[in-house]
């Protein structure tokens, strides 16, 4: 087993996840940011080109309890979406397949055991890089790399990822700070040149969204051009 993966089981071995408030058990502040977050790490989806007929085909990673699950179904778009959760915690799963049994949930790594490609329509890894779990910088960092371009092929449209921001107040020793240059010479490299940023939902965090083609917005020119 991987150094980084074993850090992540030991950072929540004592958790049980049949007991206690999830947010609590997932060590996240409070359940409006947690939404907050889904809805950021979404944003880049247009539901409505969606159906239970043709649903969108979404992985998340780092699922833990499966509360993407509730948020979707909290917004009544669960119905649009063919989802699989995927996470390094079998006690986690366990407990996410006993609450949704009608949903995938597999227990993987995906740098060493990547899905297949365009498998997936998107993908979102919220908190996985955020904290660093007892590694370091630069391991956190190689763990973060690692893990979107393993990814990257899996998907046809695009995925997106939470990290802490280096525009801070002060910086947590314990908690994972990307800078955003460093993001996007990462991204430009290894995945895409198609990048946005969102840091304005509150947070002290930033939003990554990085897509296989440039976003097309409807374009109106002045008859005198």
């Amino acid at each position: 087993m991987r150094k980084d993966v074993q850090n992540v089981a030991k950072y929540f071995s004592r958790q049980d996840a049949k007991a206690g408030r999830d947010i609590d058990l997932l060590r996240w502040p409070n359940a409006p940011d947690m939404a907050l977050r889904y809805a950021t790490l979404l944003s880049a989806i247009d539901f409505t080109q969606w159906s239970a007929e043709r649903p969108l085909k979404l992985l998340d990673v780092g699922c833990g309890l499966g509360l993407l699950i509730e948020y979707l179904s909290a917004n009544s778009l669960l119905d649009r979406v063919d989802y699989t959760g995927v996470d390094l915690l079998e006690p986690m799963l366990e407990e996410a397949r006993r609450r949704w049994p009608g949903h995938r949930f597999d227990r993987r790594d995906v740098r060493d055991e990547p899905y297949g490609a365009e498998q997936f329509d998107f993908c979102i890894v919220c908190g996985v890089f955020t904290a660093k779990y007892s590694d370091d910088h630069g391991e956190t960092l190689e763990l973060a790399q690692d893990t979107l371009k393993a990814l990257w092929p899996s998907v046809k449209l695009g995925l997106a990822f939470n990290s802490m921001s280096k525009h801070v107040d002060w910086e947590r020793d314990d908690l994972f700070h990307w800078p955003l240059d460093d993001i996007m010479a990462f991204c430009k490299r290894d995945l895409s040149r198609h990048v946005a940023f969102n840091l304005d939902y509150g947070l002290w965090e930033v939003s990554t969204l990085v897509r296989k083609a440039p976003l097309r917005r409807p374009a109106v020119v002045p008859a005198h051009w």
